[in-house]
């Protein structure tokens, strides 16, 4: 089967197209608008896949909702995976975001989004499926070279930086490799893939903190960054299928040690 993955440069779709390699069909922005009907028809044509694995996204939360920014977000969150999906077999990637309850939630709980960003995750998993593609919900993820909390925090500890980590607020980190893997099982309809274990980024921070040996990590109240735009204190997500985050900073660290970073 050959699946095409846009947004390919990014943290998922990199996993994604070394995970898949010989099946898997990278588009990155250099190939392209996704939101260009014109670049859209180019990119099947010359790849003919057989599904999409829509990993492209705005993902910036807190200018989502922005004059001259709610435009081009909703283009990219919304109309253009659904536009994919009526052409091609499509599986898009959307957000814990789209709950502002307390979790945690099963796939067929209705979305509760507060704010933009949420907002546009929540019509964008409409817009999917009303064209007949399948919502892969996602959160948290992590993994080399990506611009994520979780992501950056070895290296900004190896720098020997204080990091300031929130812990009033569960996650269940996730790494990009573990959710390649799960993504490319194509499941029908909706679907979450998370992390099984539960922690603050706080406490997540910690146990990096302690493995790499270097670095500080201060506890910080959500309330305390005054973010522009609320963030849910507990969209976790269920079933948890993936590995526990301890697995996944043991499998970082070793990637990370192994390119002469630690």
């Amino acid at each position: 089967m050959r699946i095409l993955v846009t947004g390919a440069a990014g943290l998922v779709g990199r996993a994604l197209v070394a995970r898949g390699a010989g099946t898997m069909l990278a588009a990155t922005r250099a190939d392209g608008d996704v939101t260009d009907p014109t670049v859209r028809e180019r990119l099947l044509d010359r790849h003919l896949p057989d599904a999409v694995i829509f990993c492209a996204a705005f993902t910036a939360v807190d200018r989502a909702g922005d004059r001259g920014e709610s435009d081009r977000a909703w283009a990219v969150n919304v109309t253009a995976p659904g536009e994919w999906a009526r052409r091609v077999p499509t599986w898009w990637l959307s957000s814990n975001f789209v709950y502002s309850t307390p979790g945690p939630h099963g796939p067929s709980e209705r979305p509760s989004p507060v704010g933009a960003y949420a907002t546009q995750k929540a019509a964008g998993e409409d817009s999917v499926l009303r064209n007949g593609g399948h919502v892969c919900r996602v959160g948290w993820v992590y993994g080399p070279r990506g611009k994520t909390f979780g992501s950056t925090l070895v290296q900004r500890l190896v720098a020997g930086e204080t990091v300031s980590a929130i812990a009033d607020v569960l996650v269940q980190p996730t790494l990009s490799t573990h959710l390649a893997a799960s993504l490319m099982q194509l499941p029908v309809g909706i679907s979450h893939h998370i992390g099984c274990e539960t922690a603050s980024w706080f406490g997540f921070a910690l146990a990096v903190q302690a493995r790499v040996g270097r670095g500080r990590v201060v506890p910080v109240r959500l309330v305390d960054l005054r973010l522009p735009t609320p963030r849910p204190r507990d969209a976790r997500l269920t079933p948890a299928t993936l590995p526990g985050w301890r697995a996944g900073v043991d499998e970082l660290l070793r990637g990370e040690a192994s390119a002469g970073r630690l």
